[in-house]
């Protein structure tokens, strides 16, 4: 008598992997393509359809046809752009062992090269307020008294600021 193989294994493997490869269709459209990771940012269009990739999804294979629709694929992340959105930004100006420095000079500078001033108060705070959300300003210090080893600071505002900080050197 003959002995039948066990095949059930790899039949259903391949029924399961034949039916991840296969593209969908129905409808007025089909899909027949695949997604492949860490590609992206393709776009394919044809008739009155439209399908965007972005990296970590791209396209592959044929273009889509057929049918009035649309497919966005991918991460999409809103644009870091400034808004009409005001906050404060705020911190201290102090020495190496702690204490405030008054009367030391806070610039902000934005894109555009504009910027602004204000002065640290008794215990070294500073303060701007009006700071648009989203945009990168340069943050700066003068002072004839004290250096610094870290004159400028580069930030990004997604939000209220209230902890930069200037540390004067020991002298």
């Amino acid at each position: 008598m003959k002995q039948v193989k066990n095949i059930a294994l790899p039949i259903t493997f391949l029924l399961c992997f034949s039916a991840i490869a296969l593209g969908q269709s129905g409808g007025n459209f089909a899909i027949t393509q695949s997604v492949i990771a860490s590609g992206g940012d393709q776009q394919s269009t044809g008739g009155a359809f439209s399908l965007d990739g972005t990296t970590g999804q791209s396209l592959a294979g044929e273009n889509l046809s057929g049918g009035t629709f649309g497919v966005r694929g991918g991460f999409w992340l809103p644009a870091f752009a400034p808004t009409a959105a005001m906050v404060g930004v705020s911190g201290r100006v102090k020495t190496a062992r702690g204490n405030g420095i008054r009367n030391v000079i806070v610039i902000l500078t934005d894109k555009s090269g504009a910027f602004r001033t204000t002065r640290s108060g008794t215990f070294g705070y500073f303060r701007f307020d009006g700071v648009e959300v989203g945009g990168t300003y340069i943050f700066s210090i003068a002072s004839k008294r004290y250096v610094f080893s870290q004159p400028t600071i580069l930030r990004t505002v997604q939000e209220e600021i209230t902890d930069l900080e200037f540390i004067a050197t020991d002298q």
